[in-house]
């Protein structure tokens, strides 16, 4: 009778891979996640350019993202048709929060003024003004620059159009390298879309004071 070899038996065999499996997951090395998020830039806010809202209560939202944005990867666009997605550039916290968050600390350190209201809210208590935004493009390019595009509109607190549907774009240059630049970069276009908003709910305070 034939004598059976070691690795032909199924036991060992198994055993075997077990231990070349283990060894190579050893020697691998896991590169590190870097994680992110958007700032809010008070420095580069002019305290004094809007007049605030008084007492007015500030309802944001809802705020729509592309459903593309919706994941932890940092999205970088590479050219039209083309996105670029990597596991080791990721957003700390779901990035629709980051933005809602950034937005009300801009618009706080504009308006001189901590009354909001985050959508949604009860029914029976509605804000004075509502700011409804729905976000087209949030991205880097590879050079590291970054686009925020999103019509918005304003409503008081019966629902009544104040300020019709309009489209802002904004750009801004990479202020670093990496993906670190270009989150900076995102916080740029998202500190100057704060100050329009700003700017037109200064303007409909003052055009419509509460009563």
């Amino acid at each position: 009778m034939k004598q059976q070899s070691v690795l032909q038996h199924p036991g060992l065999r198994l055993a075997a891979l077990l231990v070349l499996v283990l060894l190579t997951a050893g020697c691998a090395r896991t590169a590190p996640v870097a994680y992110y998020q958007l700032a809010a830039i008070a420095a580069a806010l002019d305290a004094g350019e809007a007049g605030g809202v008084g007492d007015a209560v500030i309802g944001l939202g809802p705020v729509g993202l592309p459903e593309l944005l919706d994941r932890q990867q940092i999205v970088i666009r590479q050219d039209a048709n083309r996105l670029l997605l990597s596991d080791g550039h990721r957003w700390a916290e779901p990035l629709a929060e980051n933005f809602l968050r950034v937005l009300r600390e801009n618009l706080s350190a504009r308006l001189h003024t901590e009354r909001f209201l985050l959508h949604p809210w009860p029914l029976k208590a509605p804000p004075d003004y509502q700011v409804i935004i729905d976000v087209l493009r949030f991205e880097g390019d590879v050079s590291g620059a970054a686009c925020l595009e999103a019509v918005w509109s304003v409503r008081d607190g019966q629902g009544k159009i104040l300020l019709p549907r309009q489209r802002d774009s904004y750009e801004a240059a990479a202020s670093g390298s990496g993906r670190a630049g270009t989150v900076a970069a995102l916080s740029e276009t998202l500190a100057r879309f704060s100050g329009d908003i700003a700017r037109q709910l200064t303007l409909l305070h003052a055009s419509h004071p509460l009563e």
